[in-house]
C-alpha cells in the first residue's frame, strides 16, 4: 500500500466512524427519554429489564465505537511505520503522525480496545442507565 492509500482509507474509517459516533449520540439520547419515561409510568419490573437491556446494548455500542476509533488510529500509524520500514520515504505529517500516535510495527498490530477515557465514559454511562433504573434517586 502506498501512503496516499493508508492516508484516504483512514480518511474513510473517520467518516465511517463520525456516522456511528451521531447514532451513538441518538441512542443515549433515547436511552435516557426510556429512563425517564419508565420512572414517569413507574413501570413494572419487565419494563425495566426492557430499559436496562436497552441501555446496556447502547453502553455495547459505544463500545464497539470507541474501540473503532481507537483501533483505526493505531492502524494507521502501524501501517506508516510498516512502510517507512520497508525503505520508503514519508511526508512530515506521516512522519508526525507517527511520533504523536507512538504505535510502530515493533507494538505489533493493536488490540480492539478503546482508550483508557473512553472506557471510564462508558461505565459511568452504564452505572447511570442501571442507577437510573432501579435505584430511587428522588431527595424524599
Amino acid at each position: 500500500m502506498k501512503e496516499i492509500e493508508i492516508l484516504n482509507n483512514a480518511q474513510l474509517n473517520f467518516i465511517q466512524n463520525g456516522l456511528y459516533m451521531l447514532t451513538f449520540a441518538a441512542l443515549i439520547f433515547i436511552t435516557f427519554r426510556l429512563i425517564r419515561f419508565q420512572r414517569e409510568a413507574n413501570s413494572n419490573i419487565f419494563g425495566k429489564v426492557l430499559v436496562t437491556i436497552f441501555g446496556l446494548c447502547t453502553v455495547f455500542f459505544g463500545y464497539n465505537v470507541f474501540s473503532y476509533l481507537y483501533v483505526n488510529q493505531l492502524s494507521q500509524s502501524y501501517s506508516l511505520s510498516e512502510l517507512k520500514s520497508t525503505g520508503v520515504e514519508l511526508s512530515s505529517i506521516s512522519e508526525q503522525y507517527i511520533d504523536i500516535t507512538g504505535h510502530t510495527v515493533a507494538d505489533g498490530l493493536p488490540s480492539f480496545m478503546p482508550e483508557p477515557a473512553a472506557i471510564v465514559f462508558l461505565v459511568t454511562f452504564a452505572i447511570m442507565v442501571i442507577a437510573g433504573t432501579w435505584i430511587n434517586l428522588s431527595k424524599d
